[in-house]
C-alpha cells in the first residue's frame, strides 16, 4: 500500500466520472503494464502546493479505497505558477469530460498550455 501523502496542501479541484473509453485503455494498462485500475470510477484532479509552485495531478478513484491508495495517474513533472496550474487542471477536466484523458492529444494541448513535454506519472 501507497504511505498516504500529506495533504495539508492538497486542494481537489474535480472529481469525474471514467468514461468508457477511459476505461477501455485502462484495461488494457491492466494487462501491458501489471498496473491495477480495476474498479476505477472517477478521476480526482487535484493541485498539490510544493515549495517550488504547484504540481497537477490526476489520482484514479474507486469507492473500495482511499485516493492514495493508488498511484497518481498523472503528475505533472514540473511545478507551475497558479495561473498555469489552474490551465492544466482544466487541461485535465475538458479530456476527462470528452472521455479522452487516456488520449495522445491529451499531451500535445499540455505541452500548448505548459511549453513542456508531458508524461504519465
Amino acid at each position: 500500500m501507497q504511505e498516504m501523502p500529506y495533504l495539508g496542501d492538497f486542494y481537489d479541484k474535480s472529481k469525474i466520472p471514467v468514461g468508457h473509453a477511459d476505461k477501455v485503455k485502462l484495461m488494457r494498462l491492466n494487462q501491458s503494464d501489471g498496473i491495477v485500475y480495476n474498479h476505477v470510477s472517477h478521476w480526482l484532479i487535484a493541485l498539490i502546493w510544493l515549495e517550488a509552485g504547484w504540481k497537477v495531478v490526476v489520482y484514479p478513484v474507486c469507492r473500495s479505497k482511499p485516493f492514495w491508495c493508488r498511484s497518481a495517474y498523472f503528475e505533472s513533472e514540473e511545478t507551475y505558477k497558479l495561473d498555469i496550474a489552474l490551465k492544466v487542471s482544466r487541461v485535465l477536466e475538458t479530456h476527462s469530460l470528452n472521455d479522452c484523458l487516456t488520449s495522445r492529444r491529451l499531451y500535445h494541448e499540455l505541452r500548448q498550455v505548459t511549453g513542456e513535454e508531458a508524461h504519465l506519472a
